[in-house]
């Protein structure tokens, strides 16, 4: 199950075709009972939920994760020791018991001039053509600052730039009247080229010699054979997830997240972002989509800071605002707990039932720019399509699957070079648990994984490229998830909508933030996928 190939990156995702599950016995904890701390990975809009043009913020945004992304892969990586990545914030301030280089290297980082990360496009008759480095960084910078109405001198002409639509920014010549279209490209997240050298590191040749995740430490693996016992095909899904970590442990740490009814909105994820940005929703659904959700919060640290801040007195992880950013997750196809047991999850399922089901799909499609007078009936649509094929959609007006077992798991493979950015350790309901931070010092460990639970940012910046993170999905269901596949084709002809020209660039910029990726193009990105 893999996530979206940019144009350069069409073998990333060689290895991302089937779907798995995972679980553990042990210390477990009820999880019919359990409706509180369930399935917190559907987030709830809040009232008149509206989708908003936040260029500004997107500009500074993805400036602030290029710079602690370019950083965490840049780390010189030695073998048995991984030297902790630094956001933004560790860049400007280093902490008074920073050891003398790595300050040294935080100071250097902070003076040294960066290039923009976007890239600035303006239309001409033959197609769209780039502004100069200089030129994207000075019109960036007024974005940056909230104007969306300026004047630039270029090249030696004065230019009125207009970015109040969220439809069309333009570039006016003052001295000619001519008028043409303007757009900014997100820079691409690539690795620096000495980290994709095709000679293993030292730390690769390390983890994979510690072996699978769900392994390590001496794992007990009774709650698998426990749960699944006479249960041929979630065996066979767990088996598949215990040959994905085999294979992929090198360099990806892995985790698990545990979802019931959710799971209709991450198939409607995963089929727009196929339609709008080459997902390859074949291999699996896709946790979240609407970048501008994340311009606040874009990586663990913030959302660190925010519990504490917020979410702690509010509802924890089960504030709307964590929930559009956040995910629970296990760091073993064994775990055991606290709260839930994988493999007794599977079987059994796992929802959150605050929620409500058909809204929360109504309130996708709008965010994904279907047209308003379109999506009562798209969503009717949608849920017969699932009913057809088996996906349980009791929670959304429609049947339940006829096994009873409305279970899925999704395996998330992560960088490990990018586990601390986009992972913490938690508590039950989201707080920080220190005793296991940073996360990269345990999942990289030989301890046993069977205990602990994490949260994810699933920001789909990196969901969707297989090169960062990679998804791999299992449903309980044997009928579902032996038709999950033409599935997704079929819903991805549902929303065809979104594929028509005239829909596809405003849709794909109002999804992810204002902004589109470096690698986008006006093609429907099913063909390129």
């Amino acid at each position: 199950a893999a996530a979206f190939e940019p144009p350069d990156r069409a073998d990333a995702g060689s290895e991302h075709d089937k779907h798995d599950g995972d679980t553990d016995v042990g210390h477990e904890a009820s999880v019919a009972d359990d409706t509180h701390h369930a399935d917190d990975l559907a987030w709830a809009p809040e009232e008149g939920h509206e989708p908003v043009h936040r260029l500004s913020a997107a500009i500074v945004s993805g400036r602030f994760a290029s710079r602690a992304l370019t950083r965490a892969l840049s780390r010189t990586i030695s073998a048995g020791c991984r030297a902790s990545s630094h956001t933004l914030a560790d860049v400007k301030e280093a902490p008074e018991d920073t050891a003398p280089d790595e300050a040294k290297e935080a100071a250097d980082a902070a003076a040294e001039p960066e290039p923009e990360y976007h890239t600035v496009q303006v239309h001409f008759d033959d197609g769209w053509k780039d502004f100069s480095d200089e030129e994207a960084k000075q019109i960036c910078d007024e974005l940056a600052r909230g104007s969306t109405e300026f004047s630039l001198n270029l090249r030696g002409r004065q230019y009125k730039f207009d970015f109040s639509s969220a439809d069309e920014a333009t570039q006016l010549n003052v001295k000619t009247g001519k008028r043409r279209k303007v757009r900014i490209l997100d820079g691409p997240h690539e690795e620096p080229v000495e980290a994709t050298l095709s000679k293993e590191s030292e730390e690769v040749v390390a983890q994979k010699k510690l072996g699978p995740q769900s392994k390590r430490g001496g794992a007990s693996q009774a709650a698998i054979a426990k749960y699944l016992e006479g249960n041929k095909h979630a065996a066979a899904c767990f088996h598949q997830f215990e040959s994905n970590e085999a294979k992929l442990c090198g360099e990806w740490a892995v985790f698990y997240h545990s979802y019931s009814f959710a799971a209709l909105i991450y198939e409607v994820h995963a089929a727009v972002a196929s339609v709008l940005f080459r997902f390859r929703s074949q291999y699996a659904s896709l946790p979240r989509i609407l970048v501008h959700e994340f311009l606040d919060i874009p990586n663990a640290k913030t959302l660190v800071d925010r519990f504490n801040s917020h979410f702690a007195d509010h509802k924890r992880d089960h504030h709307p605002g964590f929930r559009k950013v956040g995910i629970s997750a296990m760091c073993s196809l064994a775990a055991t707990g606290p709260e839930a047991c994988v493999a007794r999850v599977f079987v059994s399922g796992y929802s959150c039932r605050d929620v409500s089901f058909r809204s929360v799909l109504e309130g996708v499609l709008e965010s994904c720019y279907v047209p308003k007078k379109n999506i009562v009936k798209l969503a009717s649509q949608i849920i017969k399509l699932s009913e057809k094929h088996g996906l349980d959609v009791s929670q959304f007006g429609g049947k339940p699957c006829k096994s009873q077992k409305a279970g899925h798991l999704m395996q998330i493979f992560i960088r490990r070079r990018l586990v601390d950015e986009l992972t913490y350790a938690a508590e039950p309901y989201g707080p920080e648990d220190k005793s296991r931070m940073p996360v990269s010092n345990w999942v990289d460990g030989d301890e046993s994984q069977i205990r602990g639970q994490v949260r994810i940012v699933c920001h789909p910046k990196f969901f969707m490229q297989a090169n960062m993170v990679r998804l791999f999905v299992a449903s309980a269901d044997p009928t579902f998830h032996k038709n999950r596949a033409q599935f997704q084709k079929e819903l991805c002809e549902l929303i065809h909508e979104l594929a028509e020209p005239t829909l596809r660039e405003r849709a794909a910029k109002g999804i992810y933030g204002g902004t589109l990726p470096s690698w986008w193009t006006a093609e429907d990105q099913r063909k390129l996928a």
